[in-house]
């Protein structure tokens, strides 16, 4: 996509196309090597079981490995009714599924519930730039939602 853009500005303003060619390869690789950093930190991580809020993390799931078993709303924008809640925490309790995750804008009350039922704990991630004062760009939105994501799995091992 940074290619795509950076092409797109070229065309429109080709005087400064080597300046943003530039700057995409500045970017990528800084991605790069980002990358291999959230990969490597990750990797202990592969194979490790979550529930989501809904099907909204999948991209994030794959790449890193973990598995999604379960979602506190089973379509999304319908609430859960109580007994996809009771089958969710049984499943949980027989898969050992000890992180929900959860974005900051959904209400905490059933995940809160969900997690106090299975020992287990939500974590609320953020799905975009600027949802934490410190979060400005797209490297530390990566940075802060793996560092939750490995907290709580150490913490709940």
């Amino acid at each position: 996509m940074a290619k795509g853009i950076a092409n797109k500005l070229a065309e429109l303003d080709p005087a400064d196309a080597a300046y943003f060619q530039q700057r995409f390869q500045d970017f990528d690789k800084r991605l790069t090597a980002a990358e291999q950093n959230w990969d490597a930190q990750m990797k202990a991580y592969r194979g490790r079981k979550v529930v989501t809020y809904h099907k909204s993390w999948p991209n994030y799931a794959k790449h890193f490995g973990l598995d999604v078993v379960g979602y506190i709303e089973p379509r999304p924008g319908i609430p859960p009714t109580p007994g996809h809640t009771i089958e969710l925490i049984q499943q949980m309790k027989r898969d050992n599924v000890k992180v929900i995750m959860v974005e900051p804008y959904f209400d905490l009350k059933t995940p809160n519930n969900i997690a106090s039922a299975t020992g287990g704990r939500v974590v609320v991630m953020l799905p975009s730039v600027g949802g934490e004062k410190d979060v400005t760009d797209y490297f530390k939105l990566f940075d802060y939602d793996i560092a939750l994501l490995k907290k709580a799995f150490d913490e709940t091992k």
